[in-house]
Formats: C-alpha cells, sequence, structure tokens
C-alpha cells in the first residue's frame, strides 16, 4: 500500500483512522488539541499587549499576528488575529498569569473562548421538547399575511393555513413558524390587533398538531407575543431582537424559545443602503448584547436561539459572509438558526427572479451550512429534510 496525505474533515473520520490503525480510542482526548488549527481575534490590545502576547504565543508554538505599526510602537492599538493548536493556546493562555498591562485577563479570556462551548442537550419548552440532535432542526414557513415575499397571501383562510402547517409537520417540520406581518423589503408594520385577527383561528386549528412539533410565532410585538403562547406557541422569534423588551419578559415568565435575530434598519428601509465596517463583527456584537438584555429580563441561554438574519439589512456579500462562518455565532452559547430560504440573494446569483422557484438553491446552501446550524428556517421542509439526510451521512453521522 501506498501512504498518502489524509483528508479528514470530521471527528469520525479521526476516530476511523484511529481505529484502523488500532490505536487506543481512548487517544483522541489526547489528539485533538494537536490536531486542528484554532483561529481567535482580540480587540483594541495596546501596543505592549499586543508585542508581548505575539511573544507568548510565538514561545508556545502559535501565533499572535498585529498591525506592523504596534511591532514598531506606531500605533496605540492593535487588533490580533491569534492561531494555533488548543494545546499550544493554552499553553500561552497560561504563560500570560501575572504579566502586566492586562495581560493576565486577556489569558483568561483565551481560556474561555477556548472553554465556551456549543449548547448540548434538548430545550424544554411549554408544548414539547426541541430535540436536537446530529443534523439540524427544520422550522417551516407559514405566513398569513398578504404580502409575504415568497407566500403572500397563500394561506390567509385559516383553513388553508392549518392545513398548510399539517402538511409541514407530516413532511418533517419540528417548528412551524406562523407569522401575521410580512418583513419583506419596503413592508409596512402591522398593529397588533390585525396580527392576533389573523391569528387566532390558525392557532386554534395548531393545537392539532402532531405530538412533538412545536408553534412558533414570528412577531416583535409583546401582546401579539403573549397571547400566541397562551394559545399553544411555544417560541417567540422576534426578527427586532427586543425592540421591545416586554417581549423578553413574557418569555421568561412562560418558559418559552426565544428567536433573536440581527436586522439594520427596519422592514421598511434595511434594504436602501446597507453598510457594515465588519460585518461578521458588528452582527455578531449586537447579538451578544442582545442575548444579554433577554437574560437580563430572565430568559437563559439554554431557551435563545440567535439568527444572523440573511436578507434583513444586508448585500450579497455580507450575506455569503454570514453563512461562510456561520459557526462563530455558536460562540454567543446559543443556539443558532439560518433563515435563508428563497431570499433575494439567491436570486442575484442565479439570475431566477421568482423566490417560489429558489428552491433548489436554497438546499444548495442548507447542505453547506448544516454543519453549522441548529435550525433551518425554509419553506420546502421536505425537500430540506431529504438534503440533510445526505449532508449528514457525508459528514460521518
Amino acid at each position: 500500500m501506498r501512504p498518502r496525505r489524509l483528508s479528514l474533515r470530521s471527528v469520525a473520520d479521526w476516530k476511523r483512522e484511529l481505529s484502523l490503525v488500532g490505536a487506543d480510542p481512548a487517544s483522541w482526548d489526547r489528539l485533538r488539541g494537536k490536531s486542528s488549527i484554532l483561529a481567535l481575534k482580540l480587540f483594541g490590545l495596546s501596543s505592549p499587549m499586543a508585542n508581548i502576547l505575539k511573544q507568548s504565543m510565538l514561545s508556545a508554538g502559535a501565533d499572535a499576528l498585529v498591525t506592523r505599526e504596534a511591532v514598531t510602537g506606531r500605533a496605540e492599538r492593535s487588533d490580533a488575529l491569534v492561531t494555533g493548536t488548543e494545546k499550544s493556546l493554552r499553553t500561552a493562555a497560561a504563560s500570560l498569569r501575572g504579566q502586566p498591562f492586562g495581560l493576565s485577563g486577556l489569558g483568561e479570556e483565551i481560556e474561555g473562548l477556548l472553554d465556551a462551548s456549543h449548547p448540548t442537550g434538548d430545550m424544554e419548552l411549554p408544548g414539547g421538547v426541541l430535540r436536537f440532535g446530529p443534523r439540524p432542526l427544520v422550522m417551516g414557513v407559514l405566513n398569513v399575511t398578504p404580502d409575504s415575499f415568497s407566500d403572500g397571501g397563500l394561506h390567509l383562510d385559516p383553513g388553508a393555513a392549518v392545513a398548510r402547517a399539517m402538511e409541514l409537520a407530516a413532511r418533517g417540520a419540528s417548528v412551524v413558524d406562523v407569522g401575521a406581518e410580512s418583513t419583506r423589503p419596503g413592508s409596512d408594520s402591522v398593529p397588533a390587533e390585525e396580527q392576533l385577527r389573523r391569528l387566532r383561528p390558525v392557532l386554534e386549528g395548531l393545537r392539532d398538531l402532531p405530538r412533538g412539533v412545536l408553534v412558533s410565532v414570528d412577531t416583535s410585538l409583546p401582546a401579539v407575543a403573549r397571547e400566541a403562547l397562551d394559545m399553544g406557541a411555544s417560541i417567540v422569534n422576534d426578527v427586532t431582537a427586543l425592540s421591545r423588551p416586554a417581549i423578553a419578559e413574557t418569555a421568561a415568565e412562560t418558559g418559552a424559545g426565544l428567536v433573536l435575530m440581527h436586522m439594520q434598519g427596519s422592514p421598511a428601509d434595511m434594504q436602501e443602503d446597507p453598510s457594515y465596517s465588519d460585518v461578521l463583527t458588528q452582527v455578531y456584537d449586537y447579538l451578544a448584547e442582545r442575548v444579554e438584555l433577554a437574560e437580563d429580563h430572565g430568559v437563559p441561554r439554554s431557551r435563545i436561539i440567535v439568527d444572523p438574519g440573511i436578507g434583513f439589512g444586508k448585500r450579497l456579500r455580507h450575506n455569503l459572509a454570514l453563512i461562510r462562518r456561520l459557526g462563530e455565532f455558536r460562540g454567543l452559547g446559543c443556539r443558532v438558526l439560518l433563515g435563508h430560504s428563497r431570499k433575494s440573494f439567491l436570486g442575484s446569483i442565479s439570475g431566477i427572479e421568482g423566490p417560489a422557484d429558489r428552491d433548489l438553491h436554497t438546499h444548495a446552501v442548507s447542505a453547506l451550512a448544516a454543519a453549522d446550524a441548529d435550525m433551518l428556517r425554509v419553506h420546502d421542509v421536505a425537500g430540506t429534510v431529504e438534503v440533510l439526510r445526505v449532508a449528514e451521512a457525508l459528514g460521518g453521522g
């Protein structure tokens, strides 16, 4: 047999190779800290901090990349891109203890980033349990609006809406997300009473969903969230991420799940001129702040889901960057939702104008993002479930 360079893309790949050479299965615990390169981003370090950090990292077999002006002393501050194996980064972080210029605290921050874990286990909610596994759960979209960008007007009749919800559940949705207000670009807000008029008969019918399929209400209005939860919903999907903090209080009191999404501007103006200096950092920091606000109002991180808000105040390049690096949002200690289905950025890539004709492109994103998402919000539930089965098999599941 000829020697070859291996391409090990998953833990399953590594463990299989260890098994084939007859290595002790417990050796993976030792190997994993040496087998992959991690990257951390640190911000606003003084020049002395940046220089000492770099030397500490190099001594441990890692590295810290900082601005050249910090090395020469001509820059007062620098960000740092820190890279290395987990073992080398931990060694460097330990060496920073007792150092001056705030480096001891910086070492603790690095250790905290290395210790941060993605939430595990199930999410217990009033109407049931979200059971997370090796592939993302699927949230089916159900808009009871006249003007949503893809399915507006299709399910205004309560009977049609309930029938669609039953179809989504039968095809594999774990959550049915019901919204009575369009948030497409250029849309206007809908008063609480009108949202509730559209929602009440639908929520009544959704009491008959199969056991284990939960209901989410897509609203940013506390009165709508409260009544929907009273009628059996388990999750509030707030695209404004607590522009009205009373929603967090309601979620805390009822034990409901809470989705917090990033949006630059409002639906009426969000696509007029979206701009970012660093979209990943700005969206991450915004969501971190909103998660803390939710916690301050009594909602634990274990019941919070974050959503980077694809298409909400973003250009094509912003959407693609967020999807490519979706896994970074797991650093917030919350479950991560991706809502990309049929959106206009897919039309920009494919040239297809009709949203309902973009399911193929939606599925491509779903497959590629499956390893980094805990939940996918989509229109075509059946197709997504099939795509995720294949993605899981290729990923070693």
